[in-house]
This record gives structure tokens, sequence and C-alpha cells, in this order.
């Protein structure tokens, strides 16, 4: 694997100094995409005095379709700006050995900006690129869920819970022509886990938790099409 990634560095490095010398364009684009979300799972466990033996859970929302736009920005050389958001109706499974399973469905989506690199100048007829940036995750469950995980002994869920996220990735845009593209990105998304308004720990015995730790995560393969304006010539 190190090797390919050598490979791979010193031909985009080559790339870049061969086109170094043709105009930069600065760049603006807006888009629509479609992409595969495939979320991780992540125990926990509530013990005494709510359940003596503890009794461990599991959390997990499906793997589902995201739809989003993305507005590029001010691309130009190696550098350029992204902003973004998408929108995935999901439902979160709360499934445990002993116990039926909990169903919250609902909805989730994510806004971000994110900083763009591209290895080699931007305005290429083939552009691969790295990315990474910071937004916000919103979980939202429909009142239905709500009021179900309720009856049997989650408390009255908040119906958006909203978290500080973040992602990282890369992939390539394709310039079809002048003004029309295609592009292909891969993205690492994450964010403290939702909590719905429940405490993650007890301070009275007969208090409703949900005592998920660590950090909810998903995985995205997107393609889009994107439409392109090309300014100032340099």
């Amino acid at each position: 694997m190190r090797k390919e990634f050598v490979l791979i560095l010193v031909l985009l490095v080559a790339s870049s100094g061969l086109l170094f010398a043709q105009e930069e364009k600065t760049g603006y684009e807006i888009g629509v995409y479609a992409g595969q979300q495939n979320w991780q799972s992540r125990a926990f466990q509530i013990g005494p005095p709510r359940n003596s033996p503890p009794v461990g859970f599991r959390f997990r929302y499906g793997d589902e379709i995201a739809y989003g736009v993305r507005g590029n920005f001010l691309s130009k050389g190696h550098w350029g700006g992204e902003i973004s958001y998408s929108y995935s109706k999901n439902t979160a499974t709360i499934t445990s050995q002993s116990r039926s399973p909990v169903t919250l469905r609902g909805a989730v989506q994510h806004a971000f900006y994110n900083e763009v690199f591209y290895p080699v100048p931007y305005g290429r007829a083939v552009t691969p690129f790295l990315t990474g940036g910071i937004g916000m995750a919103a979980y939202q469950i429909n009142d239905a869920s709500r009021a179900s995980a309720a009856q049997i002994g989650f408390g009255r869920l908040e119906e958006t819970d909203i978290r500080l996220a973040f992602n990282y990735g890369g992939g390539v845009k394709v310039n079809v022509i002048s003004h029309l593209g295609f592009r292909a990105d891969f993205r690492h998304i994450f964010s403290d886990v939702p909590s719905y308004g429940q405490p993650k720990a007890l301070s009275i015995s007969t208090q409703p938790i949900l005592p998920i730790g660590g950090k909810l995560q998903t995985s995205e393969v997107s393609v889009g099409i994107y439409f392109r304006a090309l300014l100032g010539f340099y």
C-alpha cells in the first residue's frame, strides 16, 4: 500500500509540473449528488439501578441514500472552498438480545464547510482532490417514534439533536464540456452520538437515560453533476 501511495503522489506532482505553465482560472460550481451512506453501530449498556444485571444494547442507523447539493467557490490553483448540504430519510434502531427492537424513524441532515486541495491545479479535464471540513449533523425523530420510545422507558426524546460534525475524504472531477461536469466523492463523516435530550448518566434511579458514548460514524460514496463558471483569466 505504501508503494502505491508513493507512486500516485509522484504522478500527481509530475502532472502538476507539466501543467503549471497553463493559465489559472477561478472557478465557481453548483451541483447535486446522491450518495450511499454506510453507518457504524455503537454498543452501550444500561446497568444498576435501572437494570441488574446490566443489559447490553446496540444503536445503529440504516444504510440509506443521501441526497444533497454542493456549492464550490473560489477554486483556483491548488485550493478552493465548498459548502454542502445533504438529507437522508433514515431509521435508527436500538436492539438487545433480551428486548424487542426500538425503531426511531426520522432523518439525518448534514451541512459542512470544506477546504479543498487540488494536487493538479484546478480547471483541468480531470481534477483529483482532497477535502476536509467542519459542520453540523441534525438527527431527527418523528412524533410516532418518540411516543413509542417513551412508552417503553426511554423517556420523551427530543425531535432533533444537533451535533458538531467533521468530514474528510477525496474524489475526482471530470469536465464533460466547458460548463458541465460530473464528480465522484468519498467521505468519512463523524460526530458525537445523539442522545435526543436524554442524559448519558443517571442522577436519580428512575430517570430515563441513553448512555451511548464515542463517535457516530458513516462512510459515504457519492456521484453527482455540477455546473461551472470560470472567471478571471490570469
